[in-house]
């Protein structure tokens, strides 16, 4: 019954998408993991990484193919952007025809878990044979192994993750008599108020001035509802709570700057990492992830001027950070070939190889001993040591089914609040909608 409310509800994501009977899935049996010879074994892996990082991912793609003792090929394959991934795996799911490793968001890795789709891979974590051992499995920082455990199993391993962070322009705040990023909700309101109304000594467009632009994207309303000491669901993770509390005050705020002058919502993709580099924006609010492309922006195409990153404002005595980023998952295939797809994985995320990774990428990694590798890189770039810093203070969006239909529910409801609507009537309908989601699973 499971896998047919799970079908089902795959269906209408999929609108469109012919031939959604569920076929029968076959029962694997228990596998001995002590016994099984991944030797030979090919592997494909669905990725979403392109330019600097799909370069770096395949080059140690190759390396992994030429070092392993096992001689296991690995083959890395573009599949899209995160929701073509999604679509592609659940055409593939269908067909019967599955890849052996994909990046996967964890409400995107539940769906294809409840499909019968995936490993659970907690028995190749323990393996006597090909698991990690207990100092190993103690290096991987907990709360990004937790993010991954869902429903009872280790649906799926944390090769790197992101924070949200909020991006300042130093010299702005100085010209307005500040040392410091905002550290409440309060002094960003009066910050962004200052900015509409003194605009960057060095902007090019003094007559656009504000403090900063709302994209509406889940992440965003995510952050500022944990750093207020919020969540989107109830603590069993059983409801969505949009109708009060701290998601209403992120909405209030954000309503009150956009009348205000104060703020704007985003019309562009990366219309606010623009803005930000031309100095018509105090901050700017994305992920860490995009420190080198925020550095280009305003060093290479816009006008050069000292800024930082730093946590965003919160309403508590310490951070909470929103933490994310995709995982990977290993299918269900064949004994050798899952085998060789964990080998892959426990690989990918030993220190040396985590290390090259966040070179390439920018992530942060997931083993705390990477640090001793980075030394030098945290003295070439003390703003990704400022949030590596932060790590300890993250918290994760929901990984339930749906999430992935909840989340463009939110910005519809983020557009609707940033132009004026009734904040009071939105909210509870985006409750209601949000929660008829849960009920498809």
């Amino acid at each position: 019954m499971v896998l047919l409310r799970c079908f089902l509800g795959c269906c209408a994501l999929l609108q469109g998408l012919a031939g959604c009977a569920p076929e029968t899935v076959e029962v694997v049996p228990e596998i001995d993991l002590e016994a099984v010879d991944p030797s030979g074994a090919e592997v494909v892996f669905w990725y979403q990484h392109t330019t600097t990082r799909e370069e770096a991912l395949l080059g140690m793609i190759d390396e992994f193919n030429r070092t392993n003792p096992h001689q296991i090929t690995v083959r890395g394959e573009f599949s899209g952007k995160y929701s073509s991934i999604y679509n592609k795996m659940m055409v593939s799911l269908q067909a019967g025809t599955l890849p052996d490793l994909l990046v996967a968001y964890q409400n995107q890795a539940v769906v294809y878990h409840l499909a019968d789709g995936l490993v659970d891979l907690a028995p190749y974590m323990s393996s006597a044979r090909w698991g990690l051992s207990a100092q190993a499995r103690a290096d991987y920082i907990k709360a990004f192994l937790d993010q991954d455990f869902i429903d009872g199993a280790q649906i799926c391993f944390p090769p790197n993750r992101s924070v949200e962070i909020l991006y300042y322009n130093m010299d702005w705040l100085e010209e307005l008599g500040h040392d410091r990023p905002p550290r409440t909700w309060d002094e960003f309101a009066q910050m962004c108020r200052a900015a509409r109304d003194q605009p960057f000594s060095l902007s090019r467009n003094p007559e656009y001035s504000q403090g900063f632009i709302f994209e509406a994207d889940a992440s965003r309303l995510a952050t500022m509802v944990f750093s207020r000491g919020g969540d989107l669901m109830d603590p069993e993770g059983t409801a969505y709570t949009f109708a009060a509390g701290q998601v209403r005050e992120a909405m209030v705020l954000m309503q009150q700057l956009t009348s205000e002058g104060a703020a704007g919502l985003l019309s562009e993709p990366y219309g606010d990492q623009k803005a930000f580099a031309v100095g018509q924006v105090l901050f700017a609010m994305r992920s860490s992830s995009g420190m080198p492309f925020v550095d280009s922006a305003v060093n290479e195409d816009g006008i050069g001027f000292r800024w930082n990153v730093a946590a965003p404002p919160q309403s508590g005595d310490r951070p909470v950070v929103n933490v994310y980023g995709a995982s990977v998952s290993v299918c269900r295939t064949t004994p050798q070939r899952q085998l060789a797809a964990w080998l892959f994985i426990k690989w990918f995320t030993e220190p040396e190889q985590q290390a090259r990774w966040v070179r390439a990428s920018n992530y942060f990694p997931a083993r705390r001993s990477t640090a001793r590798e980075l030394d030098s890189y945290f003295a070439e770039n003390p703003r990704y040591r400022i949030v590596y810093d932060l790590l300890d203070y993250g918290k994760s969006e929901p990984s339930v089914p749906g999430y992935q239909a909840v989340r463009r529910l939110i910005e519809e409801a983020m557009v609707e609040v940033a132009q004026g609507g009734d904040i009071d009537g939105i909210l509870p309908r985006l409750e209601r909608e949000a929660n008829a989601t849960l009920e498809e699973f």
